[in-house]
């Protein structure tokens, strides 16, 4: 097996990552059998409706598996959904399933089992399945893949319990750390995985859960390259705080118009925004000097700045730049180390950003008072790379303003810029710029 690889072991889910209802053609062969109207628009309206009933239900199924009878039981009432009005139709429909006559693989699968077996990745199976899914997976050419097999049904515990996760662990024989779970449902594959102690990612073909807040692949075939090491040149992705990660520029607009209108200053996001990420007490002095044409002392500068930070306490509500935490989870889940370096101060991290539940994802932290020198300074980048162990060479920065961009390409690292307080003809040196953080995801992750 490739040595470069982060897993020793791929485990995968069976029903929505590996075989799925996603083709029509077997619901058209129901309807013809049944003498029932099978028409492509026919097909594609009892297919729907199918659809909608196990998306409706999916989370009354969580945790179920441990014995066949109320497994089968969820979804003999999916099909008594399907077919409200048609009892008969329901149970014969449910007799098909039974015979697994709907389920089909994925496009995605084996040509990612096959790139997978390549590389020397052993895999193995876990699933809340009945006790025929191996026969299944012969009838379907893809038993072979997989070194093992757990199955809900015959080991008598079902996921999201991490007991069946045991099971995973003895079979692969491998340490915990070394083992990466593929599923599609958050509660039983990733809440299950994680509290059992390993890595999951989650496989979300048709992009239905961006605010989940896990790693996630749209393909199965995105697999080899997500068990590889990040490139060298982004070992760490190390990210600016307000206008990055969080959507709070226009808060800090507002608190330092309150904050300098008694010295008769308007101020326009024109004149702040260039000076994001500079600390408080230098930007009140900046400001003040260049809207009054005064010296600004320091004792007024930290009354200022102090005011400033008050009034933001008062009118930031915790909002996310869209898109920012999905990557932040995407990025952890590929093996990139995080940090966070921002110039406001220790507090004002501690009390806007801790509440929202991720402070946790980032390694390592600087905030403007941790250092002598703001942006455009470097630093602040360079103290975060020191402190993950790192080179400058081995960070990528992800800015949204000037200072943050002259810091970050001072420090030696590379640096990205969003669009997301000032347009791209103001973010020069930036090596790329993106519109949202949508863009970003797609050219950081590939």
């Amino acid at each position: 097996m490739d040595t470069e690889l982060r897993y020793g072991t791929i485990i995968f889910d069976v029903g929505g990552t590996l075989l799925g209802f996603h083709e029509r053609e077997p619901f058209q062969a129901f309807l013809a059998g049944m003498g029932l109207p099978a028409s492509d628009e026919d097909t594609r309206d009892v297919h729907r409706q199918f659809v909608s009933v196990v998306v409706a239900t999916r989370d009354g199924a969580e945790g179920l598996g441990a014995s066949e009878r109320p497994l089968y039981d969820w979804w003999r009432d999916i099909f008594a959904k399907t077919w409200p009005d048609r009892p008969d139709l329901a149970e014969e429909m449910y007799r098909w399933f039974r015979a697994n006559r709907f389920d089909r693989t994925f496009a995605d699968v084996v040509p990612a089992l096959e790139a997978l077996r390549g590389l020397g990745m052993p895999m193995g199976i876990l699933s809340n399945f009945g006790t025929g899914l191996e026969e299944l997976l012969r009838d379907r050419g893809l038993r072979g893949y997989f070194d093992f097999l757990v199955v809900s049904a015959l080991v008598g515990v079902a996921k999201p319990d991490p007991a069946i996760f045991d099971h995973a662990v003895a079979a692969a024989g491998l340490p915990r750390n070394r083992l990466l779970y593929v599923g599609d449902h958050f509660g039983d594959d990733v809440a299950g995985a994680r509290a059992a102690g390993l890595d999951v990612v989650l496989i979300d073909r048709a992009d239905r859960h961006g605010d989940r807040p896990c790693p996630r692949i749209h393909s199965l075939l995105e697999l080899p390259r997500y068990i590889r090491p990040p490139a060298p040149d982004r070992r760490a992705v190390i990210l600016d705080m307000d206008g990055v990660v969080l959507d709070s520029m226009p808060a800090h607009l507002r608190s330092w118009q309150r904050a300098l209108a008694p010295l008769g200053i308007r101020l326009t996001a024109a004149e702040l925004y260039p000076l994001e990420g500079m600390p408080s007490e230098p930007t009140a002095q900046r400001l003040t000097e260049r809207l009054l044409g005064q010296a600004c002392s320091n004792e007024e500068a930290w009354r200022l700045a102090d005011a400033k930070r008050r009034f933001f306490v008062e009118e930031f509500e915790p909002a996310f730049v869209p898109g920012i935490v999905p990557l932040l989870h995407d990025l952890r889940g590929r093996g990139h180390r995080l940090a966070l370096v921002t110039g406001s101060a220790a507090v004002v991290v501690e009390q806007v950003l801790a509440p929202l539940g991720v402070l946790d994802l980032f390694e390592v932290v600087v905030t403007g008072n941790q250092v002598s020198r703001g942006k455009p300074d470097p630093e602040s980048y360079q103290l975060a790379a020191a402190r993950l162990g790192l080179t400058p060479g081995e960070c990528l920065v992800v800015e949204n303003a000037p200072l943050g961009i002259q810091a970050a390409r001072a420090a030696g690292m590379g640096c990205v810029a969003l669009e997301t307080s000032l347009p791209a003809g103001q973010l020069g040196g930036a090596e790329q710029v993106f519109s949202d953080i949508r863009a970003l995801r797609e050219w950081i992750l590939t």
